[in-house]
């Protein structure tokens, strides 16, 4: 892959680790919104959205990633309020970065070309890029995943 799906800086990608481990307890899924700019040269997240800060009750209520309209109001409401657009997501799965049957039926975002990131082991050992399941959705139900070294190599870290 001559350049990566995405970049993102090292401290923001710590950061969201850390964060996705915390939010999740190494009991649940958690997940954010990564956001940042998009254009024909790629997509560079420079912040992120944690899915409980947009959707605080159903974060309590359910092991799993749930939204209701309001919240998705809510989290397209932050991206207009700061000038950045959402230009991938990311959740947390118990045991391996493969995608579920509910995320392939589900885009968080239903547009083709969209980046899902899923990140094993609800994030609590330190995941790498290497480590991480990314999916990129092609429309029409269809998704391409890449996994181990094809992860690594389509997100750069700056």
């Amino acid at each position: 892959m001559s350049r990566p799906l995405l970049e993102i800086s090292r401290t923001v990608y710590d950061t969201l680790m850390s964060g996705l481990a915390k939010s999740g307890r190494g009991t649940k899924e958690a997940g954010a919104f990564l956001l940042g700019h998009a254009d024909d040269d790629g997509r560079r997240v420079s912040a992120y959205l944690m899915y409980d800060v947009v959707a605080p009750a159903s974060s309590r209520r359910h092991d799993y990633i749930a939204f209701t309209a309001a919240e998705m109001a809510r989290a397209w409401q932050h991206c207009f309020a700061t000038g950045l657009q959402v230009v991938a997501d990311v959740h947390t799965h118990p045991v391996g970065p493969e995608q579920s049957v509910t995320d392939r039926a589900h885009p968080i975002v239903s547009v083709a070309g969209h980046v899902a990131l899923i990140v094993p082991h609800f994030a609590m050992r330190s995941p790498q890029p290497i480590n991480l399941g990314v999916h990129v959705f092609e429309g029409a139900g269809r998704w391409r995943s890449l996994f181990y070294e094809a992860a690594h190599d389509s997100i750069r870290l700056t």
